[in-house]
C-alpha cells in the first residue's frame, strides 16, 4: 500500500507544514525512475523527498538531508531551482500530487498506471517538460472516483454486476479483505457500508504500522488490521513507516533478483540430469540387438550360397539354434560375405553404444548429485551477500552449469548416441531446423542433410575443434540425416557434410532455408543406428 491514495493523503499531510516557504535548491536522479527534490527551509535545514515511480519499487517519502552522489546524477527541472514553494497538495480522491511555486509553476505527480511520471507545468497549466522522457502533451488530469455513499447505493453498484472491489476503488486489496473480515464475508450492504465508513474514519487519523510475516515481507498499512499470524511494529510518522518498508522492499527485490535466477538454473539442471538419467536407463533396460546382428552375420558366412545376387533379403535355416527359419535383410549391392561384415559392424557399434550409455549414466548421476549438493546449499541462502558469496565459492562448478548445452533433454530434437561418445540431433520441422543450425550447433560441429530433397537439418556434436570422427561415425551420421528426409526409401542418397559455420541463412528467407559452402557428398544408405 505505499502508493495506495490514502498513504499519499497521508504523507502530503506531513509534508505541508514542513515544505510550504522552503525553497528547491536541488532536483536530480542518481537511479532509474527516481528523482529526489531538495527543499531547504529559512534556518537552513534541508530535507529530500524521494520519489520513485519506477514499477515495481513506486514508493514517495521524505528524509533529513541530501544524498546527492558525485557521479552518475542527472539534474532535472533546473529553471525551477531556489523556487520558493507555496503548497503541496493531493487531488480529492486520486493520486495526484502537486508541488505549487510562487511563480505559479507546479511539479505535478502522477503515482499510478503506465504513465505515471512528474510533470512541470507553468503558472498557466501549459506542459514544460517531463522527468521521464514521454510523448504526451498535457498533464493526468484527477479522475472523479465515487464510492457508495449508503448501502442503497451499494445495492444498485452490485446489481449492475460490479464487484465489490470495484465499488470501493480506493480501497486497496488489504482494506477490501479487511472490510470482508469485519464483516464475516457477508454480502448485506448495511454491514458492508458500516465497515467501510468505520475503517474511512481511522484513514482520517492514521496510525501507520508495518506487518511483518515469516519472510519478514512488509505490509504497510494506516489503520489496525486482523492479521494476528504477522508481528506489527507501529511508527510516529508515516514517513518513517513508508521509508523502512519501501528499502526493505528494494532489498527483497535485490536478493530475489540474484537468488531465483540461481535457483531456477540449478532445479532446471537438477531436472534436466533425472529425466537424461531415466531416459539412460530405458535405453540400457531394452533389448541390445548386438547378439542378433552378430548371429545373422555368421550364418550369412556359414550358408552364402543360399544368397542370390542382388536379392533384398534371403530366407535360411538357423542351423546355429534350433534349426527354425530367420528372415535376413540384405544391401542387395553386396555379396554375401560383405553382408556378413555388415552385420559383424552393426553389432560393433551397438555394444559400443551400450557402453557409451553406461558411461554416459554414470556422468549423469554424478552430474545430478553434485547439482543436488549445490541447490541443497543455495536454498539456505537469505542475503544478497550469501548469494554473491555462494556464487564466488563455487564459480567453476556454476559456469560448467550455465554453459552446459548440452543437456538433450533441454532441447526438443531427436537425439540418437553413437560409438565413442558421439551425439547426433536432428529437427522435428521447418523452425526447429532453424534453432539447431543456427542457435545451438557450434561452429565445428558437423552439419549434413539430405542433398536435393526436402529433410531434416543434421548436427553431429563433435569433441572440439580439432576432432575428427571417424569414417564409421559420419556414414551413421549420413544415414540418420538421410532417413530424416524424402530419401529414406532410397537405396542409395547424396548427403551434404560440411561444418556448421559454412551454413548460413539467407535474408528474409522461409524457416529451415540456408546456403551450404565447402560441402562434400557422401552416397549412404538411410537407416537409424542399432541399439
Amino acid at each position: 500500500m505505499l502508493t495506495n491514495y490514502y498513504t499519499l493523503r497521508a504523507l502530503v499531510r506531513e509534508w505541508h507544514p514542513r515544505l510550504v516557504g522552503a525553497s528547491l535548491i536541488d532536483s536530480y536522479s542518481q537511479h532509474k525512475g527516481s528523482l529526489i527534490l531538495v527543499f531547504e527551509e529559512g534556518n537552513g535545514e534541508t530535507w529530500s523527498i524521494n520519489i520513485s515511480i519506477q514499477a515495481p519499487n513506486r514508493h514517495f517519502f521524505m528524509y533529513g538531508g541530501s544524498n546527492r552522489s558525485r557521479k552518475n546524477v542527472v539534474d532535472q527541472f533546473s529553471s525551477l531551482k531556489e523556487a520558493v514553494l507555496t503548497d503541496v497538495s493531493i487531488a480529492d480522491g486520486d493520486r495526484l500530487i502537486t508541488f505549487r511555486f510562487e511563480s505559479g509553476s507546479a511539479l505535478v505527480v502522477a503515482a499510478f498506471g503506465p504513465k505515471a511520471n512528474v510533470y512541470h507545468i507553468d503558472q498557466h497549466g501549459n506542459l514544460v517538460g517531463t522527468f521521464k522522457g514521454t510523448q504526451t502533451r498535457s498533464v493526468p488530469e484527477a479522475r472523479a472516483i465515487t464510492t457508495p455513499l449508503g448501502a442503497e447505493d451499494l445495492k444498485r453498484v452490485l446489481q449492475s454486476g460490479r464487484s465489490l472491489d470495484a465499488a470501493f476503488p480506493l480501497f486497496p486489496a488489504p482494506l477490501m479483505s479487511e472490510i470482508r473480515s469485519r464483516t464475516g464475508g457477508t454480502d448485506d450492504p448495511v454491514q458492508i457500508i458500516e465497515a467501510a465508513q468505520h475503517i474511512t474514519s481511522l484513514l482520517d487519523e492514521p496510525v501507520p504500522r508495518i506487518y511483518w510475516d515469516e519472510n519478514r515481507k512488509p505490509l504497510l498499512s494506516m489503520i489496525p488490521l486482523g492479521r494476528e499470524s504477522d508481528r506489527e511494529e507501529r511508527f510516529d510518522t508515516v514517513d518513517e513507516a513508508v521509508r523502512i518498508c519501501a528499502r526493505r522492499r528494494l532489498a527483497i527485490g535485490l536478493f530475489e533478483g540474484t537468488y531465483n535466477p540461481l535457483i531456477r538454473m540449478l532445479r532446471n539442471r537438477r531436472d534436466q540430469a533425472d529425466r537424461s538419467m531415466k531416459r539412460v536407463e530405458n535405453e540400457l533396460g531394452s533389448p541390445s540387438r548386438a547378439d542378433k546382428h552378430e548371429h545373422f552375420g555368421h550364418l550369412l558366412m556359414a550358408q552364402p550360397h543360399l544368397v542370390k545376387n542382388g536379392a533384398p533379403e534371403v530366407l535360411m535355416a538357423d542351423i546355429l539354434n534350433d534349426d527354425s527359419e530367420v528372415l535376413i535383410r540384405l544391401d542387395h549391392r553386396l555379396n554375401p560375405f560383405e553382408n556378413a561384415q555388415r552385420y559383424f559392424e552393426k553389432a560393433k557399434n551397438s555394444r559400443a553404444a551400450r557402453s557409451s550409455a553406461d558411461e554416459r549414466l554414470k556422468g549423469l548421476k554424478e552430474k545430478s548429485a553434485d547439482v543436488t549438493d549445490l541447490l541443497e546449499t543455495a536454498l539456505g541462502l537469505d542475503t544478497v551477500e550469501s548469494v554473491k558469496t555462494f556464487q564466488a565459492k563455487y564459480a567453476s562448478r556454476l559456469q560448467s552449469l550455465k554453459s552446459a548445452p548440452d543437456d538433450p533433454d533441454s532441447v526438443p530434437f531427436r537425439r540418437y548416441t553413437l560409438a565413442d561418445g558421439y551425439e547426433v540431433w536432428v529437427g522435428k520441422n521447418a523452425k526447429q531446423n532453424d534453432e539447431l543450425t543456427l542457435k545451438v550447433a557450434r561452429k565445428f560441429d558437423l552439419w549434413l542433410h539430405a542433398r536435393g530433397v526436402a529433410g531434416s537439418h543434421t548436427v553431429l556434436r563433435v569433441k572440439g575443434r580439432t576432432d575428427t570422427p571417424p569414417r564409421r561415425i559420419l556414414e551413421q551420421a549420413a544415414a540418420i540425416a538421410a532417413w530424416h528426409s524424402k530419401a529414406r526409401t532410397s537405396g542409395l542418397a547424396p548427403v551434404i557434410i560440411t561444418q556448421r559455420k559454412y551454413v548460413r541463412k539467407p535474408r528474409k528467407s522461409l524457416p529451415g532455408t540456408v546456403i551450404v559452402e565447402r560441402e562434400k557428398v557422401i552416397l549412404i544408405e538411410p537407416g537409424l543406428p542399432s541399439k
